[in-house]
């Protein structure tokens, strides 16, 4: 599909001397401009502003007039060059070439694809694949986006600008009616790519940093005392179902998301001069360092399926996790067994043990070597959980003692 081109000519009124007014030109294709001085000055009543040319058949008109064709011809060969070369065009490289600064560019989404496949080869290897689906996911939006709102598939990175992310965000929040959340997270993924940009010396000044918005985060779910104990003792027909209500029930107990506990090997276990045991690794996420003393009801867990190989991913993984969806709809089904308030999913194992933890007095600070956050505000959102939990305990304990004590008269 061509893009829309146009090229004009005007004055600079405001830069008037001895009656003559230089002459600037400006290149709009597809919404996207660049202005250009044509190095060449007009007497103010000699120039037509609606027909954006020099008025009249003197010699003096004929030969500007002549002047701008030429340079307006000469935009056209390059833009026209670039179309048949080119998966995109903009105002920007056109002016560039036309000027003869060549066609050293880097575009914005020629850097997500090649952080794409950089990631793609680290899968397993520190980063998790969960992460690159997300990446994969932000792609395409930010591509929507262009294509739908800008009718581009691509721009120049120094082309950027504060109204493209502000657009943007308006486009994800208003027109797809995105969670406020995730536009957030597609935010911050634009704004990482612009600092690779600048690593890589394509940009001087980030063009993003001075965006700001929110997150408004869903308040996370998790299993109560009474549910974990009907999920431990539910009776399951059959052996998969058990195995997966058995490694959900590790995750409740340890705090491991579902690629932590995919990835763990016998190598992860150690046992200190106490006796006690350890879980210890680096999460796949993030890569930041965990750490957990293992409870007693993990340590038979492991031991249960210590020489059951089959399933599993190697003799050395410590359980047969099995493929994410397989385990999210054997969870589903359990739960709704086990007439849980909310659904069960491998990620409600981690909140639980992180509400159970704090419950029972672990520090905030304990708990995020635990958990492996990166910053602990990640580990406050759990005791936030806490407020409405201590309420309806507190209701509880009312109802049975409440009407015991009381003041003497």
């Amino acid at each position: 599909m061509r893009s829309t081109f146009k090229v004009l000519f005007y004055t600079k009124n405001q830069s008037v001397k001895n009656g003559k007014a230089p002459i600037m030109g400006r290149i709009t294709i597809n919404g996207t401009q660049t202005g250009f001085s044509c190095k060449k000055e007009v007497s103010l009543p000699l120039w037509d502003v609606k027909a954006n040319r020099a008025k009249g058949k003197s010699e003096e008109a004929r030969t500007l007039n002549q002047e701008l064709d030429n340079i307006k011809a000469q935009i056209t060969k390059h833009y026209q060059y670039i179309c048949d070369h080119d998966s995109f065009v903009t105002a920007k490289k056109v002016y560039n070439r036309y000027v003869g600064f060549g066609d050293d560019y880097h575009t914005l989404m020629g850097l997500f694809r090649e952080q794409l496949e950089s990631y793609k080869e680290k899968i397993g290897k520190g980063k998790a694949e969960s992460t690159y689906r997300g990446l994969v996911a932000d792609y395409k939006s930010l591509l929507l986006f262009m294509k739908s709102m800008k009718n581009i598939e691509d721009i120049v990175i120094d082309e950027l600008e504060k109204s493209f992310i502000e657009d943007y965000y308006t486009w994800m929040i208003g027109t797809c009616g995105l969670a406020n959340a995730t536009a957030f997270g597609r935010v911050n993924t634009l704004k990482w790519l612009m600092y690779i940009a600048q690593e890589k010396g394509w940009l001087r000044v980030h063009p993003f940093t001075s965006f700001e918005c929110k997150p408004e985060y869903k308040k996370r779910s998790f299993l109560t005392e009474e549910e974990l104990q009907r999920l431990i003792h539910v009776e399951l027909k059959y052996k998969r179902q058990r195995a997966m209500r058995d490694m959900f029930l590790f995750m409740c107990f340890t705090g491991l998301a579902y690629a932590d506990l995919r990835a763990i090997t016998y190598d992860n276990i150690h046992t200190d001069s106490d006796g006690g045991t350890w879980l210890m690794g680096n999460r796949i996420k993030t890569g930041v360092a965990y750490v957990v003393k293992l409870l007693p009801i993990a340590i038979e867990l492991i031991e249960k399926y210590r020489d059951a190989d089959e399933k599993k991913d190697s003799p050395d993984c410590v359980f047969p996790v099995g493929e994410y969806n397989t385990m999210f709809l054997s969870l589903r089904i359990i739960g709704k067994k086990c007439d849980c308030h909310t659904e069960v999913t491998p990620h409600i194992g981690r909140h639980t043990f992180a509400v159970l933890a704090i419950l029972k007095g672990m520090p905030l600070e304990t708990l995020q070597k635990v958990l492996g956050h990166k910053s602990i505000l990640s580990t406050q959102i759990y005791a936030e959980l806490i407020n409405p939990k201590v309420g309806e305990d507190t209701d509880k304990i009312c109802e049975k003692i409440g009407h015991v004590y009381k003041l003497a008269i």
